[in-house]
């Protein structure tokens, strides 16, 4: 028989699953955004991702991690 999530163990998975999602379209749109005329722009659109993609990796190290510490034992 498989043993089932706690309550927070389910709300951590959740905000993981959800914040990797929110996180995919928030650099989707900043990519789609960005104006390729001007240098300046690209060169801050890329900035401007690479600081987002930093972002989500310590997000999903955090969330990732309390996810895991939460799951079910058998």
């Amino acid at each position: 028989m498989k043993e089932e999530r706690s309550f927070i163990g389910s709300m951590f998975k959740w905000m993981f699953i959800l914040f990797n999602l929110f996180m995919l379209a928030l650099v989707y749109m900043t990519q789609t955004s960005t104006d390729e005329s001007n240098m300046l722009v690209s060169i801050g659109g890329g900035m401007g991702i690479a600081m987002l993609a930093g972002m989500w990796m310590m997000g999903a190290i955090v969330l990732g991690g309390f996810t895991y510490f939460t799951r079910a034992k058998n």
